[in-house]
């Protein structure tokens, strides 16, 4: 037993692998393991993490065939005995208090999620913080889950990726959490992270950037991203239905549609690659039960005016919004996708 386990997913980042995991070892908080889990990788991983191994007892190797990012986590979490859970990619590094300050802050105010900043990394060196947090410790019950969406979640203040947090074991195992495959959703790190808010009464927040956030034109964020808006729409019917399945949907009738449809979907059929895969998605995924529902209530009044007083968003989200929505249920898809990205539509 050790109070963190630190998960790191290992994929062709052989140039990158030794700097990230002699940040982890250097910690000041020094009662942790790290979990080192080769996705079968076909570069000289296996063999640095095997060195690594040898020369600290707190490193376990996880070795298994290729199965992406969301796969690999899942395999850390599958054997993690920590009662804390950090992840950290395998080409990024931290900073040598990250463990020691997050796992204070967990400590000292009992909230079941530490939140903490990152700083960009390019060919122009180290940047400053990139979200706009503030050290501050969140209780939901009195703030409101939906408004924590509105002020914190849709504005991007607090971040969505899996590793600028600080989880907790119990939560994610007593509520079977785990990582969607890649091939079915994007954003992976978004839908973990917004389930796991689900269980969350207290948010402890660090402003510090203890993340170095590696920009490489090679990573998975840096490729083409095939079948996103597919993939997003996906999202947001699992986050609905998981919404729903935890008793919460009252609380975020007025949240969903407006979240899934400005940050999600529209994200997708934006920069999707294929405009046929757009279209594609939208007639399959508009026979979808949960997604009618969500594009029905987008028609409504509440979710657009809510969305507009809470995040300033103008009279032009509103009315794009509701005619979206309207589109797509009627199965205008084409129209519907050429108001979120003015694609040409096509006859």
């Amino acid at each position: 037993m050790c109070r963190v386990s630190v998960i790191v997913p290992v994929y062709q980042v052989e140039a990158y692998l030794p700097r990230c995991i002699d940040s982890i070892l250097a910690q000041t908080f020094r009662d942790f393991e790290l979990i080192l889990v080769d996705d079968g990788t076909r570069d000289g991983c296996p063999a640095i993490m095997e060195a690594y191994a040898r020369r600290d007892a707190r490193i376990r190797q996880v070795h298994k065939e290729n199965g992406g990012l969301s796969s690999a986590r899942n395999a850390g979490l599958d054997v993690a005995r920590g009662e804390l859970i950090a992840f950290v990619d395998s080409d990024d590094y931290i900073a040598p208090d990250l463990l020691a300050d997050t796992v204070a802050a967990a400590d000292e105010t009992g909230a079941e999620l530490v939140l903490f900043n990152y700083r960009l990394v390019d060919e122009q060196g180290e940047h400053g913080a990139y979200l706009d947090m503030a050290d501050e410790v969140i209780d939901l019950h009195k703030l409101g889950i939906a408004n924590y969406f509105y002020r914190y979640w849709m504005p991007y203040r607090h971040g969505q990726e899996a590793w600028c947090r600080l989880y907790r074991r119990p939560v994610i195992e007593n509520h079977g959490l785990r990582f969607a495959p890649n091939a079915e959703i994007f954003a992976e790190d978004t839908l973990f992270s917004a389930m796991y808010l689900m269980h969350v009464n207290k948010i402890a927040a660090l402003k510090k950037p203890y993340v170095f956030y590696v920009q490489r034109g090679d990573s998975l964020m840096g490729m083409r991203k095939p079948q996103l808006a597919r993939r997003l729409m996906n999202l947001s019917v699992r986050l609905c239905d998981y919404v729903r399945a935890c008793g919460r949907e009252a609380e975020l009738k007025n949240v969903l549609p407006v979240l899934c449809y400005d940050k999600l979907i529209c994200k997708g059929i934006r920069l999707d690659p294929s405009a046929e895969d757009v279209y594609a998605a939208m007639e399959e995924m508009g026979r979808n039960a949960t997604m009618r529902a969500l594009l029905r209530r987008l028609l409504g009044v509440m979710p657009l005016v809510m969305y507009t007083l809470k995040t300033g968003k103008g009279i032009r989200t509103q009315v794009r919004g509701r005619l979206f929505a309207a589109r797509w249920l009627r199965g205008d898809m084409r129209g519907a996708a050429v108001l979120v990205d003015g694609r040409e539509a096509v006859q």
